[in-house]
This record gives structure tokens, sequence and C-alpha cells, in this order.
């Protein structure tokens, strides 16, 4: 439907449908109106990468039109309006970026929380009665120990001890044992890891075909491109200040020796004043000396 609307639209303009009075107020929308989209005049509409994904911003308020964007690259102001229309979608899209890193930070402190070990769990009633039995044999048997120590009977001393290590091993490994399999199952849990591209959770050492499904995925694809976007405009931007300082300093430069050209120039004329009045007087002195002379003679 919305194919053969574009072919009509085509073919017989988009005020087809409208009477004869409703053409009169009518205007056709140009490229450079406020309701059209600039991003997806220069670049990309961020609104169009992450359709039906967890970043998904809706629809465009503004209008994407194709051949809008043709009447735009033909255009002779096309040159002048795309740095305007390229920070305007780049500011869009640091705050896109701005957002995604802050939950990417959010995250990554759930991530380390989960890893960190569990606090031990709260004995059963049952296991704690069997641990309390099992400490008073132990107890009833080191006193017995004692007291054979004492009569001398080592042999029998050594093998109520040999007892006494069992039961400590037995109670050992009993105030060990998971609750209900729960520490098993922690255990066997899969480590998550999150892609600093996107935010999504990953598995990490999944299969490499999930990887590459993630990798291919829009969300992925779309914040690479608005990270790619943004890299490329500040670097842009960053050689056009470069360019733009080198001009400056090479334009100082040319005052500089143009001054100096003028000053070496205006020296020179001044030194040459100089000597011309200087010729003139000796000129002058010779004249008045060879007439004293004459009147002498």
């Amino acid at each position: 439907m919305d194919a053969q609307r574009a072919l009509l639209d085509e073919l017989m303009g988009t005020a087809r449908n409208l009477t004869d009075e409703e053409n009169k107020g009518y205007r056709e929308i140009r490229w450079d109106d406020k309701e059209v989209c600039a991003f997806y005049m220069v670049r990309f509409c961020p609104h169009d990468l992450f359709v039906n994904t967890r970043s998904d911003l809706g629809p465009c308020p503004r209008v994407h039109d194709q051949k809008l964007k043709e009447s735009f690259e033909k255009s002779p102001r096309h040159d002048a309006y795309v740095p305007k229309f390229e920070a305007e979608l780049a500011q869009f899209c640091e705050k896109l970026v701005m957002d995604l890193d802050r939950r990417v930070r959010r995250s990554r402190e759930r991530l380390a929380q989960e890893v960190e070990p569990a606090p031990p769990a709260p004995l059963s009633a049952e296991k704690s009665e069997q641990l309390s039995v099992m400490e008073e044999k132990i107890k009833n048997l080191l006193e017995q120990v004692e007291t054979l120590g004492e009569a001398g009977k080592v042999d029998e001393a050594e093998a109520l001890m040999r007892k006494v290590e069992a039961l400590n091993a037995e109670k050992t490994a009993l105030a060990q044992q998971p609750q209900n399999g729960k520490v098993l199952m922690l255990a066997q849990e899969k480590k998550m890891a999150l892609c600093e591209v996107c935010g999504s959770f990953l598995v990490a050492n999944d299969a490499a075909e999930r990887t590459q499904s993630h990798v291919t995925g829009k969300q992925h694809i779309g914040y690479g491109m608005v990270r790619d976007f943004i890299s490329e405009f500040k670097e842009a931007k960053e050689k056009a200040r470069e360019e733009e300082n080198l001009s400056r300093e090479k334009e100082a430069e040319e005052r500089r020796k143009h001054r100096e050209k003028e000053y070496e120039s205006r020296r020179r004329s001044d030194s040459g004043d100089r000597d011309k009045y200087h010729d003139r007087d000796k000129d002058r002195d010779r004249y008045c000396e060879r007439d004293l002379y004459r009147e002498r003679s």
C-alpha cells in the first residue's frame, strides 16, 4: 500500500487528492522546511535504526521523503547546509550515547556485584542439631584423651585422637554441604558479559554463531553507526579547526612579512632621501667656497 501511494505521489504529486478549495492554500513541502527531517537529509535518522528493539525510539515526528533528499543533494545550497544538519545530528546522537553509556555503567556495576561471593546461607535446624551432636562427641572424646594421657595409656589416647580427627573432618564436610543445591546451581550458572557498543547482555564465551547473530543484530549495528558518526564528526571538526589555525598562522606570517617589507622599503627610501640631501648640501658648500675664492681673487 505504501509503495502504491509513493508511486502515485511521484506521478501525480502529493496534492492529487485535494479539492480545488484545498489546493488554494496548499504548498509543496521543501527540503529546508522545519517539518522535514534534517537527519534523514544529511545522513541517517536514528529513529529508523532501532525499530522493534529495546532501544526503539518510535516513529520520527518529521517527514522522510526520498524525493526531498534528492532535491537537497542537487541543491546549490547543499554544501552550506550540510555542516548545520550534521551538527544537529551529532548533538542528538551524543545524547543517545550518553544515555546508553549510563545504562552500561549501571549494568557493569550489577555484573560486578553478581560475581562477588555470596554470603554463607544460614544453616537449617536439622544441620545445626547434627553439628551440635558432633561437637559434643568431640568434646567428650578430648576429655577422655586427656584422662588416658595422664594415666600413661598412650596407645588408647592416640586411638581416640584418630576418632576426634575423623569427627572434625565429618563436621567440616557437613558445614560446607550446599543448602538445597543452591550453591551448586550458582556455580553452574553461565557467566554474563556486557557489549560495550550497544549495552546488551551476552553469555561470556558463547558459541560463535550466537556472537555473530548479536553483532549483526539491528541494535548493535544501529549503535555502531551512531558511535562511528560521532567519531567521524569530531575528527572532521578537529581537522577543520587545525586547518583554520594553520590558515590563521599563515595569514599572520604573511602580514608580518608584508610589514617587514614595508618597513625595509621605507627605511631605504629615507636613507636615499638623506643621501640626496647630503649631496645637495655638499654641492652648495662647494659653490659657496668657489664664489668666495673668486671674490678674494
